[in-house]
């Protein structure tokens, strides 16, 4: 595993896991804070990823803009 892996699992992963454990035991007829704190947790996650896609591209495509501007001015320099 490398670093930011470990860390996000240290941080992130085992508290999570602990406290789903704990709220579950807390309701133990329904279960039902368990399954309203996952769904909403998935929706906010589902957001996130969708956000931090469109913004990929965005920065994609604007570098394949800047390396073409610079590729242009590169080639203009060497023609002088």
């Amino acid at each position: 595993m490398v670093g930011p892996s470990i860390f996000f699992f240290v941080i992130f992963v085992i508290p999570y896991v602990y406290f789903m454990y704990w709220l579950v035991k807390q309701d133990k007829k329904k279960h039902v804070w368990g399954i309203i704190v996952v769904t909403v947790i998935t929706i906010i996650g589902f957001l996130v990823s969708q956000t931090a896609s469109k913004n990929a591209v965005r920065n994609y495509k604007q570098h394949q803009i800047d390396s073409r501007e610079i590729e242009h001015q590169e080639h203009l320099d060497s023609i002088k």
